[in-house]
């Protein structure tokens, strides 16, 4: 047990880039990726310069409309659309894509599941926010981060203009867009991150003091173990595990 910690205390500091309210996102999604295939083509739209690659020992290629700093030495960054992927059909084992649906409008965001779908070989991941108890928090937490810093988080704007979409509404989308692609597929749902946890780590991230901030970001990393396993509704996101049936 003692070698056992010892070993995920030194893995905290040899990966670089790690966020405990990040990586509660992307932990699930790694875990699902290694069950399924060993060293897979793992494609992350809406990666930013990060997405998966901190978590995940192995080349990812990103795909976001622009790319800002910091960038992880693991992600192969590519400039495009997710509305049109720049990729042949079934050019990666693995598609996953974390918390981007929610910043496209409902014809986008079935476009974007549809290309996905259309790149995916084996499988695609999709974490996205979703039903009114997400989108209240997120509307209270653009209000607190207003108060804080005197302006808007454009995130937040974006997310909340396009509304949080419902998951009955995206489990319609995945399967029509499968339909349409003659792709049989499987898909599991899995809620994803306690709400009050959420809305705890949120405004810890929210603040000027350099103490807080590195706490937030950094010591709260030890306990992440803990808040995985505080992960049961009401959840603030789902993640859709789409298995491509051959």
């Amino acid at each position: 047990m003692k070698n056992s910690f010892k070993q995920y205390v030194k893995g905290l500091f040899l990966f670089r880039g790690w966020h405990p309210e990040v990586a509660l996102r992307y932990l699930p999604i790694v875990a699902r990726i290694k069950k399924l295939d060993r060293k897979p083509s793992v494609l992350d739209v809406g990666s930013g310069g990060l997405g998966i690659a901190p978590y995940i020992k192995m080349k990812v290629t990103g795909l976001d409309v622009g790319f800002s700093p910091p960038y992880h030495e693991r992600l192969l960054k590519i400039e495009a659309s997710a509305l049109k992927l720049p990729f042949a059909d079934a050019s990666f084992r693995i598609v996953v894509s974390v918390d981007m649906l929610e910043h496209l409008s409902k014809t986008e965001r079935f476009q974007a599941i549809s290309e996905m779908i259309r790149v995916a070989g084996k499988a695609v991941f999709l974490a996205v926010p979703s039903g009114k108890l997400s989108q209240a928090q997120d509307e209270q937490l653009s209000l607190y981060y207003r108060e804080k810093f005197g302006k808007s988080y454009h995130f937040f704007d974006e997310q909340i203009g396009f509304g949080l979409p419902e998951p009955s509404d995206l489990s319609a989308d995945i399967r029509k867009a499968a339909r349409m692609q003659n792709k049989k597929i499987r898909v599991e749902i899995e809620n994803n991150e306690n709400l009050k946890l959420r809305d705890f780590l949120m405004k810890g991230w929210m603040t000027k003091n350099l103490f807080i901030n590195v706490f937030f970001r950094k010591i709260m990393l030890l306990v992440l173990p803990l808040m995985i396993r505080l992960n049961r509704p009401p959840a603030y996101r789902k993640i859709f595990y789409v298995y491509i049936q051959k």
